[in-house]
């Protein structure tokens, strides 16, 4: 299920969190030429980044595919589209949720705001 949604226009990153029992996070660039760079961190932290994604093949990934799991819609639309990926830096999984927090923070104070006006 996704918990998160959240796009940043300064940097054109569309990232989101999960609760899956296999994928907790990704982020994905939003590139001109349509083909996306999307990294997934899974629940132990490990993160790939996967290059040439299309955007049909990232919002099925996003919506965890026609039965809602993410982890098998990242096989079906992702990985046997032979997209190309590399393993990257771990992620902090901690850190991770820290940020998701604060997201949810700040939006609630938006929210609150916009009440209040």
């Amino acid at each position: 299920m996704l918990l998160l949604r959240d796009y940043n226009n300064e940097k054109k990153l569309d990232r989101a969190w999960f609760n899956s029992s296999t994928v907790v996070y990704s982020e994905c660039d939003d590139v001109s030429d349509g083909l996306k760079v999307l990294r997934v961190t899974f629940k132990n932290g490990s993160t790939y980044e996967y290059k040439d994604v299309d955007v049909n093949n990232y919002l099925m990934f996003l919506r965890g595919g026609l039965d809602g799991s993410h982890g098998k819609a990242l096989n079906e639309f992702i990985k046997k589209k032979k997209c190309p990926y590399e393993r990257i830096a771990d992620k902090n999984i901690s850190e991770i949720n820290e940020e998701m927090e604060k997201i949810k923070q700040q939006r609630l104070l938006e929210q609150e705001k916009k009440e209040t006006n």
